[in-house]
């Protein structure tokens, strides 16, 4: 879900929070008590849409929404035409017809304690999001574009803090969410782009076979959420 779009694909926190049905200053407050370390104090609360800094936003946002029971905006903004990057992604499409098939709405790109990435040059290491988590599920849904499967050289080629280039760095943490998430009682499902019709370039077609191929790979998991 995204924000009102702004100027150049940009949106604002008073846009986003409007789209949701939840008063700005609040959405502010709560944005401030997150401390998110790529914002300045003062700054303006504008981002690109689709950037990680989105994300965080709209992740704060989502618990707020729903911390205020305000489900019928917050549903209002889903039945919306996608518009643009992250909102109109692969990623999105893909988690959006498993909230349908699940019959219940993911939290999108979280973070578990205990998933942690590979420490940098000052020792520090980041929680890893997820593509889709389902708490009562206990279900992690996560989507894999082209670049998990192939070498896609402007993504792989370029250096990460652990000293390793970033294709080598998914890989691996591709195997950190495949390991630990079963660890710690969460069941794990994988969607690969190669299963959907898609172009050459790796995009989805976006037909109506995707729903039938979620519903068979979740059958389990959606008898559990009718019960």
């Amino acid at each position: 879900m995204s924000g009102t779009v702004g100027s150049e694909g940009v949106t604002t926190a008073a846009e986003m929070a409007r789209s949701y049905g939840v008063d700005p200053k609040r959405f502010r407050a709560a944005l401030r008590r997150a401390s998110l370390r790529w914002h300045s104090h003062n700054e303006r609360w504008e981002v690109r849409l689709g950037s990680p800094e989105h994300r965080d936003m709209e992740h704060i946002l989502a618990a707020l929404a729903s911390a205020a029971s305000v489900a019928p905006a917050v549903e209002q903004v889903r039945t919306r035409p996608p518009s643009v990057a992250r909102s109109s992604s692969d990623e999105a499409w893909i988690i959006d017809l498993c909230d349908a098939v699940l019959g219940k709405k993911a939290i999108r790109q979280h973070r578990f304690p205990f998933l942690l990435g590979d420490a940098g040059a000052s020792g520090r290491r980041v929680q890893l999001p997820v593509d889709a988590f389902y708490p009562e599920l206990g279900l992690v849904i996560e989507y894999h574009e082209r670049q998990h499967s192939g070498h896609v050289r402007f993504f792989d080629d370029h250096p990460t803090v652990s000293g390793v280039p970033r294709g080598e760095q998914r890989l691996r943490y591709d195997d950190y969410r495949r390991t630990l998430l079963p660890l710690h009682g969460c069941a794990l499902v994988v969607f690969d782009y190669s299963e959907f019709g898609h172009t050459r370039a790796g995009r989805l077609l976006r037909t109506d076979r995707d729903r039938a191929i979620i519903t068979a790979r979740l059958r389990d998991h959606v008898t559990v959420a009718t019960v």
